[in-house]
């Protein structure tokens, strides 16, 4: 079975370009690497700490649903054993990092300059960004499904008006190092996406329908992309048989009941 998820020898890693992002739990890294197609691409290269075991898996797991629901993503996605010696105490950090090719664009926040808190008209800048963009809803229903808790303003990447790439999945499901008894299937999780939108339309959501009725493709989506996932899984998860249960468990109950627990959450009639 071809993967979408490659794995490269570290030999592929061509340059290191620059920090660009350095936290308590994970590095990041702006590098070039040669892909499986044989062409070197710019890359962000993730590594993370080890108090964070589950990060690498979460990326690759948030990838893999989101482009099985045909969101629209950075091309390529791997992991890449990060070669000796790169960044200072890297004894700290997990031996392979999760590495994306980088999509055309920039963050809102970015584009927006925003350094302070966020204020209503930044808001609504950011949303004139994203107001027509044909995979909002998607999106939303999407972020419901994989309980995305963190689909802030920095890892969405804007290229012009209805060109919108996701980028960062380390925190689903529920959070960065969930539990087995963390993914509860039935439980209403924040939607950052459904705040923001609430915020600028005076608290009100008229997309809801509309994304109650995306929802209804995740059983599909989920179907199509699960041998992938297990495989995945069974790499991270083999010692660990309450999370590698829970996590199937959470994902496969929460597809099939998205609509309903969407129309529930947004006091909908049956649609």
């Amino acid at each position: 079975m071809e993967r979408m998820i490659e794995v490269l020898h570290e030999s592929r890693l061509a340059n290191v370009f620059e920090i660009v992002g350095e936290g308590r739990t994970a590095s990041t890294l702006l590098v070039s690497v040669v892909w499986d197609d044989g062409k070197s691409r710019r890359t962000y290269f993730k590594m993370f700490h080890k108090s964070l075991p589950l990060g690498l898996l979460n990326e690759i797991t948030g990838y893999l649903l989101a482009k099985s629901c045909g969101l629209p993503l950075p091309t390529h996605a791997g992991i890449i054993k990060v070669p000796k010696g790169l960044i200072e105490n890297q004894d700290d950090f997990l031996p392979h990092a999760f590495v994306v090719s980088e999509a055309p664009g920039k963050t809102p926040t970015t584009i927006c300059q925003l350094t302070d808190p966020i204020t209503n008209q930044q808001l609504n800048a950011v949303m004139g960004m994203l107001r027509d963009w044909p995979k909002l809803n998607d999106t939303i229903a999407f972020d419901d499904w994989a309980a995305n808790t963190d689909r802030n303003l920095q890892n969405i990447v804007v290229d012009g008006p209805g060109k919108i790439y996701l980028i960062d999945h380390s925190n689903l499901p529920v959070k960065p190092n969930w539990s087995a008894s963390d993914l509860q299937p039935h439980e209403k999780y924040r939607n950052i996406l459904v705040d923001i939108l609430q915020i600028v339309q005076d608290g009100k959501l008229p997309q809801k329908r509309a994304i109650a009725v995306a929802a209804t493709q995740h059983s599909d989506a989920y179907n199509n992309i699960i041998d992938e996932l297990e495989y995945w899984w069974e790499q991270f998860l083999s010692a660990d048989s309450s999370r590698r249960k829970a996590i199937d468990d959470f994902l496969r109950i929460r597809a099939a009941d998205g609509h309903s627990r969407l129309s529930s959450n947004f006091y909908l009639m049956a649609v």
